[in-house]
């Protein structure tokens, strides 16, 4: 994703480094799965009006801009599960909690977007040399999802997509048949408020398929009796999308020794 600095049209700095989210799935995302927003550091939603903080851990900033990029509204220290809009706006900005005003951002003042210099964008992780304007990202693996909350099957879609991996969905109970897919390379169960009983059909998968690793999520993270990491499923996603990558390096690793 590209990113912005965001200035004042006296060239004085709102935030250093804005991500942005133009596209359907980057918004729906927005910040989704981060710990925190650091100062100097922001998202913009474009085209937008309207956002939530649902899953959100983190209060934000959120201010609204014009198509003149005129400061239409601002919404400070915005915390989760709310839902904040402006009729009219063009472009939505969420900034750490306090920086409107640190930086004395108010309503009426007239923002501009800059580039940034090539050393000090961050590139996407994702980016490859070899891909041309407008050519798909290869997916570089297969996860398969087994839950009975759609709500977070739809957040696993959207941050593993995020990561060009495909996401396939079951239920726990039929994880054990789901998991004789060909083509998995790492399955994510979700135990929601019952650990035990999914770590019960976690073995019953890995006996039947001794070879796909199983990351386990719920309520509540920590560690199962027998020593295996529960991830927490809502304010563990970082940490979940890391051990996933790490599992899907280990098996790129093992099929590389053995060719």
């Amino acid at each position: 994703m590209a990113t912005l600095t965001l200035r004042r049209e006296d060239g004085r700095i709102v935030c250093e480094r804005v991500v942005v989210a133009d596209r359907a799935h980057r918004r729906m995302r927005g910040l989704l799965g981060r710990r925190h927003l650091r100062q100097g550091e922001g998202m913009v939603l474009r085209p937008g009006w309207s956002i939530h903080t649902a899953f959100m851990r983190f209060p934000i900033d959120v201010v609204f801009l014009d198509a003149d990029q005129v400061v239409m509204k601002i919404e400070p220290n915005v915390g989760p599960w709310r839902t904040v809009s402006c009729r009219g706006a063009r472009e939505v900005v969420e900034l750490a909690a306090g920086e409107c005003r640190r930086r004395g951002l108010e309503v009426g003042d007239r923002v501009a977007w800059a580039s940034r210099s090539s050393g000090d964008a961050r590139v996407s992780r994702h980016t490859r040399a070899h891909e041309g304007p407008g050519e798909p990202a290869e997916l570089r693996g297969t996860v398969l999802v087994a839950s009975s909350d759609q709500r977070f099957v739809r957040l696993a879609r959207y941050l593993l997509g995020e990561r060009e991996l495909e996401a396939r969905e079951t239920t726990v109970d039929r994880l054990v048949e789901a998991i004789r897919e060909p083509d998995l390379d790492v399955v994510v169960v979700d135990g929601a408020g019952d650990v035990a009983q999914a770590l019960r059909v976690s073995n019953r998968a890995r006996a039947a398929r001794p070879e796909v690793p199983i990351v386990v999520a719920a309520d509540t993270g920590g560690r199962s009796p027998g020593g295996l990491r529960v991830f927490d499923r809502w304010n563990e996603t970082e940490e979940l999308l890391a051990d996933i990558e790490r599992l899907l390096a280990e098996r790129s690793a093992a099929a590389s020794g053995l060719e």
